[in-house]
């Protein structure tokens, strides 16, 4: 029995120290899920209201008299690129210009996103046969066989850095 002295203390000790390990292995485990919860989260925010930016802009497109710039930018109604030049939105700094319209704001409290958008003449495209190829179920069937297509890009950010960018193709 005096031999084993102190030999339990070690055996003790190493286990500890192994549970004390796994311990701490899923805290960071859990910490991380968290993170990503709340990523996911902050991207849905941001995307939901970049939608509706986006839907936003279809009813200005829907029911405004747009008079776009000769080229660039004004007050969200941007004039039609060049071929094989980038569009304008895609500038480091244009989502915070003037030159972007601000939409409502989605959401309340710590939760509330002003989503941008601009409206970018596409020019005009011809429609077969009368019917309304527009995912806008209330607007009417054109009776004319050429509408006119808009770009309309949303961009949306979130306070913890969450950034969406959502387009659609919008004809009238």
């Amino acid at each position: 029995m005096g031999d084993q002295s102190g030999a339990a203390l070690i055996v003790v000790l190493m286990l500890l120290i192994i549970i004390t390990l796994l311990g701490l292995a899923s805290m960071r485990g859990a910490i991380m899920q968290e993170r990503m919860a709340a990523n996911t989260i902050s991207r849905s925010l941001a995307f939901q209201a970049a939608e509706a930016g986006l839907r936003q802009a279809e009813v200005i497109a829907r029911d405004g008299s747009l008079s776009f710039p000769a080229s660039g930018c004004s007050a969200g109604l941007c004039a039609m690129t060049a071929p094989g030049n980038a569009p304008v939105w895609k500038a480091d700094s244009f989502w915070s210009s003037d030159k972007i319209r601000v939409g409502e704001v989605v959401g309340k409290g710590d939760a509330a996103i002003t989503p941008r958008f601009v409206i970018e003449d596409f020019g005009t495209s011809v429609n077969g046969g009368g019917i309304s190829d527009s995912i806008d179920m209330s607007k009417a069937v054109p009776s004319t066989t050429e509408q006119s297509v808009y770009r309309i890009t949303a961009y949306a950010a979130t306070p913890n850095g969450a950034e969406v960018i959502v387009q659609s193709l919008y004809h009238r």
